[in-house]
């Protein structure tokens, strides 16, 4: 991989570097040249390495050391060079990273892999004079590895994610309480695994119903029928949830409303009545059959299973967008990589929306029926789909594959003979979470700041995302990467223009994390009060007094190259917040600086990190306010010591 790029690169600028840099040993350099462009890479080794141990800090010979170790095949040592680089400085080449990244997902290490390649991905947008004399050598180089970027990426998470079914050690059927001797499917749980609704049929001749069962101290109740006021004498099937928990997304057949032979409905959920049973507005449902929903994480996009006009053949999964206006787009079939001319069924999302995983007999299989997964890059393009192997898979049929919100409990039904008859369901607990980001689950409130009451139907901008609109109860919901800044605005009549930065912090998702939106209404000016007499009364002659806005301010210093903070720092900070606690706070900015030791970059970054610590840490102590700035400046350059630049300023506003 990238051999032959990698010798033309290496020809055309290494000894240039090196005469540059060290003359003294540039015929060295060039023995080692000879010896890598001959092959002889055993003696290119010996040659850099001699040379490294007169010059150890060489980091151009270090890297060479690696770059032969790879194209020996010996990816073990050649991330020891790459990393011995990158610990000694970090910013001689950004296409290290991405070597770095290839070595470690040769070793099947596709965690440290992402890692590399994630960080190769952020230097990209840096310029190359913020590195070594090397990188605008590189730009041919580079330009390979970033075509080559997306697949690698794609790479590890479907290794990672294969070799994580692989390592299962034990499956669950989820007993009698749930299985019978007939069919049991499509299971979907609540955000807390204690609430699972799923299809059932109680015998050959029954109608497909949908059933739920708590689970109560590890134990699951006797598994009941929603009851007539949703389950009727035609089918309904269970599809999903979505993860806030109020709607759901069901397969109805023969009720009135229904367009063929099955569509997709949706209905508000209430524990565990379900109520407003409805069609979809737009494009979902047709003339043919529609069913198996699967939503986003948010409830912005449906995948749903059809043999409607323009399929492969068969049944094929199919992809439609929510509008901001509640109206669902024109179907979009997934592509000869996902469908086949057989059939395609049961698709599942995850929650960060990446990976697809579905069931099918057309794409090689071990049995009737099994389960795939396939996941989607920058372009929008599946890859091609991976068989989840044994023991999830087998001889027998395998479908109705999701994973619950912690990533790490997985559900599916299957026919395997050692269940209780049937399609049975099953539980299978992985050994790492499947999802690429970890997902906060953001409940936001627009409110008015005056009146404390919800206002409905608004529009919620978001820099960078698609807008959001609240519900009559004033209420979104969003799934957003953790640690990510949203930089929400709005704008409604009668109230003054809205804007604010929230950073979302890593949430275990069994509560939401709650954001609030306060919006001040455009005030009219009060009125003068005057006094009658100078021998009225002075309690009405008083003008009632307006609340002020008053700032606290704090600043907190960082010992070098650090952004955590020392026990004293922490001690005054703290202190700090406790005299907060009772305040109403309006407003936090909090501004990172650096010393001018580094590259502008670094200190960018580095200012940066320090002044999201400590955002973290004030939401930690329970300071959660509707209006934070966060920002990072970089480098101070001026006289005062160094130890006085590198720290974070904090100002609070407050109305007293």
């Amino acid at each position: 991989m990238l051999r032959t790029i990698l010798l033309i690169a290496i020809c055309l600028w290494v000894n240039a570097f090196v005469n540059a840099q060290t003359p003294g040993f540039a015929k060295d350099f060039q023995r080692a040249e000879e010896a890598l462009l001959n092959k002889q890479y055993e003696k290119a080794i010996r040659i850099y390495q001699n040379v490294l141990n007169q010059q150890p800090e060489l980091h151009i010979a270090r890297r060479n050391i690696g770059v032969c170790y790879e194209l020996l095949g010996e990816y073990d040592k050649a991330l020891e060079f790459y990393e011995a680089v990158i610990k000694r400085d970090e910013f001689f080449s950004r296409s290290i990273y991405f070597r770095a990244g290839w070595a470690s997902y040769k070793m099947g290490d596709y965690e440290k892999a992402l890692t590399y390649y994630g960080k190769f991905e952020f230097l990209l947008g840096k310029s190359a004079h913020e590195f070594s004399d090397i990188a605008d050598k590189e730009a041919s180089e580079e330009a390979e590895m970033v075509a080559q970027l997306d697949n690698n990426i794609r790479a590890c998470y479907i290794s990672r994610d294969s070799i994580t079914f692989l390592n299962v050690k034990e499956i669950e059927n989820l007993g009698v309480q749930i299985n019978s001797r007939a069919d049991e499917y499509f299971p979907f749980v609540s955000n807390d695994q204690k609430l699972l609704f799923f299809t059932g049929r109680r015998n050959n001749r029954a109608d497909e119903n949908i059933y739920y069962t708590q689970e109560i101290e590890g134990v699951w109740t006797e598994s009941l029928p929603l009851g007539s006021k949703f389950n009727t004498s035609n089918h309904e099937g269970m599809s999903t949830v979505v993860r806030d928990g109020q709607t759901m997304f069901f397969t109805a057949c023969g009720r009135e409303g229904v367009l063929g032979a099955c569509d997709i409905w949706q209905a508000d959920v209430k524990g565990t009545e379900i109520l407003n049973a409805r069609n979809l507005n737009g494009s979902v449902n047709s003339k043919k059959w529609e069913s198996q929903a699967a939503v986003s994480c948010d409830g912005s996009t449906l995948y749903f299973t059809s043999d409607r006009e323009g399929g492969l053949g068969g049944t094929d999964i199919w992809v439609s967008k929510r509008n901001l206006d509640g109206n669902w787009s024109e179907p979009e079939n997934l592509g000869p990589t996902i469908n086949t001319p057989s059939y395609e069924e049961s698709p599942f999302i995850t929650n960060d929306g990446q990976t697809l995983y579905f069931s099918s007999d057309g794409h090689l299989g071990l049995g009737d029926q099994d389960i795939f997964m396939s996941r989607i890059d920058n372009e929008g393009n599946w890859s091609t789909p991976i068989n989840l192997g044994p023991p999830v898979n087998s001889a027998h049929r395998e479908l109705c594959f999701i994973l619950a919100a912690d990533g790490r409990t997985g559900y599916f039904a299957s026919d395997r003979p050692e269940g209780f008859g049937g399609l049975d369901i099953y539980r299978v607990s992985l050994s790492s979470e499947l999802y690429s980001e970890a997902i906060t689950f953001v409940e936001g409130f627009v409110k008015d700041t005056i009146l404390d009451k919800p206002i409905p139907n608004v529009t919620v901008q978001i820099k960078g995302r698609e807008p959001v609109k609240a519900d009559e109860n004033g209420r979104f919901f969003l799934c957003i990467p953790a640690f990510e800044i949203l930089n929400m605005s709005v704008e409604k009549e009668m109230y003054n223009p809205y804007e604010n930065e929230f950073i979302i912090p890593f949430w275990d998702n069994k509560q939401f994390y709650t954001i609030e939106i306060l919006m001040d209404p455009i005030r009219r000016p009060e009125p003068t009060l005057v006094a009658k007499s100078p021998y009225a009364d002075t309690a009405y002659m008083e003008l009632k007094r307006r609340p002020e806005k008053r700032d606290y301010l704090h600043t907190i210093f960082f010992e070098f190259d650090k952004y955590s903070m020392t026990s004293p720092e922490v001690n005054n900070l703290d202190a700090f917040v406790q005299q907060l606690k009772v305040k109403n706070i309006q407003r936090v900015e909090i501004i990172g600086f650096s010393d001018d030791v580094g590259t502008d970059m670094y200190n960018l970054k580095l200012s940066e990190e320090r002044a999201k610590q400590i955002a973290l840490h004030l939401m930690d102590n329970g300071i959660i306010v509707d209006q934070i700035y966060i920002e990072g400046r970089g480098e101070i350059r001026d006289d005062k010591p160094k130890n006085l630049n590198r720290k974070v300023e904090i100002k609070v506003t407050m109305i007293e």
